[in-house]
């Protein structure tokens, strides 16, 4: 990596650092670019320059999020581990990401959705990262089929939607909660429950 680039990544993470507390601080809709800029210590070109909007810094949330799933995902895929252990670890993993700042994850995962509603998206068209992380962990069922460590009864489709559900609604129930839990262990919880299944004692 060159100087040059060096330097971009890491002006990009000072507007992103700064924006994140300045949010926190005062909210999203009372932050200014121009309070942004000045607490970054930057122009106000060089802010248009990586992020053409505001609201654009909730679509660099996502893709950091992204990123970090690719990565989990590789790690994961290369680990010699039962199918279980490499579902759970990605997603108990990528529960503790979000756990390291509750308040700033609530703040751009709210923004975001209430600034879908407003961007003129049609319905369906913000779950691309729902769907990506469904085919992901349909993918990982698939080969513990394979393995044999998955029932070639169950439906992968359906299978990797519910996990997918799971977690989603695990996250979002963390977030509105004003009791202080471990999203990364309830979720660690609800995984365990769903491969061992919940019996039919009747």
């Amino acid at each position: 990596m060159s100087l040059r680039e060096k330097k971009k990544i890491e002006t990009k993470s000072r507007i992103f650092e700064v924006s994140g507390r300045l949010f926190k601080e005062k909210g999203f809709e009372n932050t200014t670019v121009d309070e942004i800029t000045k607490e970054a210590g930057i122009a106000k070109g060089t802010f248009f320059n990586y992020f053409p909007t505001k609201e654009a810094l909730l679509m660099y949330f996502g893709e950091q999020k992204d990123e970090l799933i690719y990565n989990l995902i590789e790690n994961e895929t290369k680990r010699d581990a039962p199918t279980k252990e490499k579902i759970k670890n990605f997603l108990v993993h990528l529960a503790e990401s979000y756990e390291k700042d509750k308040e700033l994850t609530k703040l751009l995962i709210f923004e975001y959705r209430r600034y879908i509603g407003y961007s003129g998206l049609r319905p369906g068209e913000d779950k691309s990262r729902s769907h990506r992380l469904s085919t992901i962990l349909h993918d990982l069922l698939k080969v513990g089929v394979e393995n044999g460590e998955v029932s070639n009864d169950i439906k992968l489709t359906k299978a990797a939607e519910v996990l997918t559900a799971v977690y989603f609604h695990s996250l979002i129930t963390w977030l509105k909660s004003e009791t202080a839990f471990s999203f990364s262990k309830d979720l660690s919880g609800k995984i365990d429950m769903l491969f061992e299944g919940i019996g039919d004692r009747m």
